[in-house]
């Protein structure tokens, strides 16, 4: 009986293994998806191939016959320097007013200095077993800043971007209460909406457009996509009359230093890019997403979770407390399949909260704030019409005069100044941040009135 078995699964096994030859070499095909061989003909009518055959190709070198890269000759370490240095004069530095969820705010040099240490620089991030003191420290301050700033009881140690922790935390929700239909407010990032209905449509969520029994949560984000700053307690409270959890959305988390924190009007999570604590823009990557939720739902937050204790003696330790992932618990119980956290990044923006501290971030805020007001004045006055219809925080809306808008941007663009966002019905969405002078909104303001005398 006991050789029937192992033949049985020998065969098994080899059901799920095939090896060809191809050109040469054996190629190994793992049939481990469970599709059926009418899929498998669908699949590869789509693609445009016959067979899977067709999709194991030889590669050819891309190097010329004479097998040379086309190099130049070696160069010493001084000639090097000098090369990228002539490189790097061709770029064209430009004057940012262009926001949208990717903001361009000032990065002490210390934070690069600290974060280029040894001890944490790694494109790695570490587990419990291998995990230093320090490291497990840095998580637990963010963790501490992030609930500062949002009034939440618990935050988790940072996660992949904003957009993805908006969508985990959907996922949270239903887990919580085995409902499906999800409630967007209006001003919702664009891009935020689109990666939140991928993860929708894998976990069988539905966005709705009215909030009632089946509504696992609420989303609303402050400030909206156009900047506009609102008290979202109206909607906290629709929520929770039908037992929906509320997730608010800030996507410019400096704001936080000025303006009410979620936790206060009603939020039970609370998602946002944290790009803004000293991460450059850098062509739209790595970022860092943060995630915080009340009390009762702290052992269904995905990612992990640094908490602090005393050893055997009473000295003070950290420890990795919670991993709410299929691999280390049941995976019914489960949240998220999320293996880690975007450490250093995080590490990042703890060295700048820590080195801005309370005042300083303030100071960003007002910064942001009077800067972008102050431009919106300016262009009021040469008869811009201004789409805010509400309070707005660093970012507003405008229409140019006579429907010019991307001819002014274009204008704009010669001089050097990325004068902001193109959006439908010829709207320009502008962003101010401290690293926008008074001089640059001088400029700003000047360049587009002598436009518009040349017109």
């Amino acid at each position: 009986m006991k050789w029937r078995s192992r033949k049985k699964k020998e065969k098994r096994r080899n059901d799920y293994r095939c090896v060809r030859q191809q050109g040469g070499y054996e190629v190994i095909i793992m049939n481990y998806i469970p599709v059926t061989e009418n899929d498998k003909r669908n699949m590869l009518r789509h693609i445009g191939v016959k067979s899977i055959n067709d999709l194991l190709i030889e590669l050819k070198p891309s190097i010329a016959d004479s097998g040379e890269l086309g190099l130049s000759n070696p160069m010493s370490e001084l000639e090097l320097l000098e090369h990228m240095k002539r490189l790097s004069e061709k770029n064209n530095l430009m004057k940012y007013f262009i926001g949208a969820g990717a903001y361009n705010h000032y990065v002490p040099a210390a934070v690069n200095h600290l974060l280029m240490r040894g001890e944490f620089l790694t494109g790695y991030t570490p587990y419990q077993a291998e995990m230093s003191q320090g490291t497990l420290q840095a998580m637990y301050e963010f963790q501490s800043f992030i609930c500062l700033l949002t009034g939440m009881d618990v935050a988790n140690a940072s996660m992949y971007d904003g957009s993805s922790a908006l969508a985990e935390a959907v996922l949270l929700s239903s887990s919580y209460n085995g409902r499906n239909g999800v409630f967007v407010n209006n001003g919702l990032n664009p891009q935020y909406l689109e990666v939140l209905k991928t993860y929708c449509e894998g976990a069988d969520l539905e966005i709705v457009n009215e909030i009632n029994e089946k509504t696992t949560c609420v989303i609303g984000q402050n400030p909206d996509f156009y900047g506009n700053l609102e008290n979202l307690e109206y909607l906290s409270d629709r929520a929770h009359k039908v037992g929906a959890l509320f997730i608010t959305c800030v996507v410019e988390p400096t704001s936080l230093a000025i303006v009410q924190p979620p936790g206060y009007y009603g939020a039970d999570l609370v998602v946002g890019e944290g790009q803004s604590f000293g991460i450059p823009i850098n062509f739209g990557g790595p970022y860092l997403g943060f995630l915080g939720v009340k009390d009762f739902l702290l052992k269904k937050i995905p990612g992990r979770i640094a908490g602090m204790t005393a050893d055997s003696k009473g000295r003070k330790g950290f420890v990795l407390t919670f991993q709410a992932r299929e691999q280390h618990i049941r995976r019914e119980r489960a949240t998220s399949n999320i293996t880690t956290n975007v450490e250093l990044m995080a590490i990042a923006s703890t060295i700048y909260l820590s080195l801005m501290g309370r005042t300083g971030l303030k100071n960003v805020a007002k910064l942001c704030y009077s800067r972008a007001h102050l431009l919106q004045e300016k262009l009021a006055k040469m008869d811009f019409k201004l789409l805010n219809d509400k309070p707005f925080y660093n970012e507003f809306l405008v229409r140019a005069p006579s429907g010019s808008s991307e001819n002014v941007l274009s204008h704009l663009l010669k001089e050097g100044i990325l004068g902001g966002l193109h959006l439908d019905h010829d709207n320009i969405l502008i962003c101010c941040t401290e690293m926008n002078s008074l001089q640059d909104i001088e400029s700003y303001a000047s360049i587009i009135n002598e436009r518009m005398l040349l017109k």
